[in-house]
């Protein structure tokens, strides 16, 4: 069980930092003992296996102190992201049915004004930091030594509720079973190449399933660097440097920020090794210059919180093919991990031959248990038989390398042709005065959609729109069908994300529709 595998680093290297947060860090022997007594103060207020314990915090060791506590006694972690709007974050309480919520003190505010509903609801708060208002205090618990007596539990019972972005409507709940988180941090760790001497820089946000992530140490006792309140690019390339950091997560969304930071040569990164990036697709060109500028392997990941995040895997030694001349290699998501089963399938749910697009659907211990309180929801995506309907469209190649096209979602049907947005997107992020590029569909009175374009210039350019758009014409006419073409692309200074730091496209969307006049719009 995990709480074992906590307890095994505590013991077998009990002076070795698990944890760096600015300036702060703990052992692994000081985090099990305080896990250990929170754990018997949790205890002693009357929570038991299955109860929902939740979390309003920025980035601090504490977060973890609650998670490896919902470990310890069966319970289910529920973490409250503080961007979220305070509707956002009254739903995920309610949905979860939380018991007991913990409150940062710089987070505070953020429960002022649903806090009184939240309590009506039957949640206790529970303050952490100085200068809280709340009667229980986190390190009060902690410091009165209740004895915690381990409990029996079911490892097929939930430990993670995680959240989506609430992109669509409200936030909905991924419900992830003790068993497959304790695979996906027994399994993942070696796909990212991880080992026990690894630093780990992971400045991800905790809030949502990215916190298994933050918990490979478990694993092998590698040192995780986390963010120290929030992500701030110069805090990260600070924290790059001095803890000598010789794995990096990123997101493709990073990689401007920290390129043009290492040009600087302000910043002394040779312990880098390998470059870790997900969330989103990158280019060939920037995948080229992040790896040429910090002299690192680069190891690309797909996944979705439904399977424990991460199930496919780019490898170094693929990204040097690609380097190499293989380019067709980079604009895949890599290959699937053996703790998977995967099947390609058409929109009737028969399997497709090899090479076909259709939809992924995969299969697996780290599948989640379901989405919570949605039964019908989750009959959608999840069959009798544990195969787990992704909706992203996509196709595996001969040597099994996974190409993700698109969000089904996103498809953009024009004049009845179906455009994946993220293909246009590759082609105007490889022209050299474009940083990074979304495209979306908006409503054509023709057409039925119209597909179109917000691209970032790089810092250096400095353009107007109309020469910008001719020569993006010219540069996808070359490269992409007629109806692939964008009909309008706009500059704008930065593109709308989620905070999982995903495009949110149905923002831009929106964007487009109250702010851009369309050429078929006007008179």
């Amino acid at each position: 069980m995990l709480r074992d595998q906590l307890r095994r680093c505590a013991r077998h290297t009990p002076d070795k930092v698990a944890y760096f947060q600015g300036d702060r860090s703990i052992t692994w022997s000081a985090i099990y003992d305080r896990v250990e007594r929170l754990s018997g103060a949790l205890q002693s207020l009357g929570l038991r296996p299955g109860d929902r314990i939740a979390l309003l915090s920025r980035e601090c060791i504490e977060v973890y102190e609650h998670f490896f506590a919902c470990m310890m006694l069966g319970a289910v972690r529920v973490g409250v992201n503080w961007r979220y709007s305070p509707r956002e974050m009254l739903h995920v309480i309610r949905n979860s049915d939380v018991s007991h919520c913990i409150v940062t003190s710089d987070c505070q505010e953020l429960m002022d004004s649903i806090e009184d509903e939240v309590k009506a609801g039957g949640c206790t708060l529970i303050g952490l930091g100085d200068g809280h208002k709340y009667e229980l205090d986190y390190e009060d618990l902690i410091s009165a030594e209740h004895t915690f007596d381990p409990p029996d539990f079911d490892e097929n019972t939930p430990l993670l509720h995680t959240y989506t972005s609430g992109v669509t409507a409200e936030p909905k709940g991924v419900v992830l079973s003790h068993k497959s988180i304790r695979l996906e941090i027994g399994y993942a760790p070696d796909y990212f190449g991880i080992t026990a001497n690894d630093i780990y820089l992971m400045p991800v946000q905790s809030a949502w399933v990215a916190i298994v992530g933050g918990a490979f140490g478990l694993h092998n006792t590698c040192t995780t660097v986390i963010a120290d309140g929030s992500f701030e690019i110069g805090a990260y390339m600070k924290d790059m440097e001095r803890r000598r950091c010789t794995i990096a997560l990123m997101a493709p969304a990073m990689f401007p920020w920290v390129i043009q930071r290492a040009k600087t040569g302000d910043y002394n990164l040779s312990a880098l090794r390998r470059v870790v990036y997900g969330s989103a697709p990158s280019t060939p060109a920037a995948i080229r210059e992040m790896s040429d500028t910090l002299n690192a392997e680069m190891l690309q990941l797909y996944g979705m919180s439904e399977v424990v995040a991460w199930a496919c895997f780019l490898q170094p030694d693929d990204h040097k093919r690609g380097l190499a001349g293989e380019e067709h290699i980079l604009r895949a998501s890599g290959r699937f991990a053996t703790f998977v089963d995967y099947k390609i399938c058409d929109d009737d749910g028969n399997t497709l031959p090899t090479g076909e697009t259709g939809v992924i659907h995969l299969k697996g211990e780290t599948v989640m248990l379901g989405y919570l309180n949605l039964p019908e929801e989750t009959a959608e995506v999840l069959d009798e038989e544990g195969w787990l309907k992704t909706n992203d469209i996509g196709r595996v190649d001969e040597n099994g390398f996974v190409y993700v096209l698109d969000r089904r979602k996103f498809l953009i049907n024009t004049g009845g042709v179906n455009v994946f947005p993220a293909s246009v997107e590759a082609v105007i992020s490889e022209y050299p005065n474009v940083l990074e590029s979304a495209v979306v569909g908006v409503p054509h009175p023709d057409w039925g959609e119209a597909v179109v374009a917000a691209v970032v210039l790089r810092p250096e350019v400095d353009m107007a729109q109309e020469d910008l758009r001719r020569e993006v014409f010219e540069h996808c006419s070359k490269n992409l069908s007629r109806q692939e073409c964008p009909k309008h692309v706009e500059i704008v200074k930065e593109l709308p994300r989620t905070i999982t730091a995903k495009l949110h496209k149905r923002a831009l969307q929106q964007y487009f529709r109250e702010n851009v006049t369309l050429p078929w719009e006007r008179n």
